[in-house]
């Protein structure tokens, strides 16, 4: 990732997550140099990390630095520590494990493969603009991710009659405003305009005379964020983002063989809470640290309409929290090592409220980077994720 220098330089990243029912879980995001714009998907379908750049830390201190353009996303209020123009570019790679494993399915589900393999491969980038106003006032532009899905398990395998694969993808673009007042501590807020797509393929099951099927839709939401920065001193900063929820009518087609019919389909992209902290603790070394709070309790069910009649997975989901700490050491003037690790609950353990378009557990992440500053004004940053989902059990009813 390139990104305009500002400051001595302290971190960015992305991340993914992916949960399963009997299903191991593994994901790596792997980014190297050049330009930016978002992209998700996930477990539980959020993942903030991806449009703040904060994967060498695993997301830990995103809130509280105000390095680069990302600010944009990651904490608007930071913007006030810019006294000029920044822009920042992001291009990443991530590739996902998935392996799922049938126990003993029986009817409809009984005759696909006993072993699957769903994972994917796919390219994401973001990008971001700051630019100062005033003394006091300054903007920001942001197009990129908070969150998504994506899971392909083929035609063969024995839940084939409920999915054979779905993609949810999201991107927000968000102008946001920051306003200094004084030199410690400033806030800020953005208008998010988020446009989401959904598609899945239900491959059906020659046994249950059911056809292929493929469903369609996509939508406009609407929400916004507020934030908040405090500089305490030259070693310790501290922020905090709260996103609104946003709710999307995914209004599409559902089709099979020659019938096609309108469907919708609901989705919420809950609201967050992410509160971060800084601390120069040398040198050559700072700590970083973040804590979530994400409001998956609002997600009880995916409501499912066709030709009006309502349908709908039931979800019971729970709120989740999380945690990160991460470090940065300076190893020369040029070159700066950054790691983290992350770990965040799980919305819904109950493997009777598992489905296989999103399975959920808990999520660990570990994550690895360097920064190299280029010149004055330009620094390249690389990053690699592990992130691991454990293993769910998915039992159907």
């Amino acid at each position: 990732m390139f990104n305009e220098k500002r400051k001595p330089a302290s971190w960015l990243n992305i991340h993914n997550r992916y949960r399963s029912s009997h299903l191991k879980v593994g994901l790596l995001a792997l980014a190297v140099t050049s330009v930016t714009a978002p992209y998700a998907h996930s477990g539980a379908y959020m993942f903030n990390e991806l449009g703040m750049m904060n994967i060498s830390t695993a997301g830990a201190g995103a809130q509280a630095i105000a390095e680069g353009a990302e600010t944009a996303f990651a904490n608007p209020a930071a913007m006030a520590e810019f006294d000029s123009a920044a822009i920042a570019f992001n291009l990443q790679g991530m590739v996902s494990s998935i392996e799922y494993t049938d126990t003993g399915s029986t009817g409809i589900f009984a005759n696909g493969e006993q072993q699957t393999q769903a994972g994917t491969a796919m390219p994401v980038a973001s990008g971001y603009y700051v630019q100062p106003l005033s003394d006091n006032w300054h903007f920001g532009l942001a197009l990129a991710s908070a969150g998504g899905s994506v899971i392909d398990y083929g035609n063969d395998f024995s839940g084939a009659v409920l999915l054979q694969d779905a993609q949810l993808t999201t991107v927000q673009l968000t102008p946001s405003l920051a306003y200094s007042v004084n030199e410690q501590l400033s806030f800020g807020v953005g208008l998010v305009t988020e446009f989401g797509l959904l598609e899945q393929n239900f491959a059906g099951s020659d046994e249950a005379l059911l056809p292929a099927v493929k469903a369609t839709g996509d939508s406009l939401g609407f929400g916004y964020n507020i934030s908040g920065f405090y500089k305490y001193n030259d070693k310790h900063q501290y922020g905090f983002i709260y996103r609104s929820q946003i709710d999307h009518q995914m209004e599409g087609d559902l089709s099979a063989t020659e019938l096609a019919t309108n469907s919708r389909i609901d989705i919420v992209m809950p609201a967050s809470l992410l509160v971060s902290g800084v601390h120069k603790v040398s040198s050559k070394m700072s700590l970083l640290w973040s804590a979530g709070w994400t409001e998956f309790s609002q997600i009880e069910a995916t409501p499912i309409v066709l030709n009006n009649i309502s349908l709908g997975i039931d979800r019971q989901w729970q709120d989740t929290y999380s945690a990160s700490i991460g470090v940065h050491y300076q190893l020369t003037d040029d070159w700066r090592l950054e790691s983290g690790v992350y770990y965040e609950t799980s919305p819904q353990d109950d493997p009777q409220l598992q489905f296989p378009d999103v399975p959920t557990g808990e999520i660990w992440k570990l994550g690895l980077g360097a920064t190299y500053d280029i010149s004055e004004q330009w620094r390249m940053q690389m990053y690699y994720e592990y992130f691991n989902a454990g293993t769910r059990v998915l039992t159907t009813r």
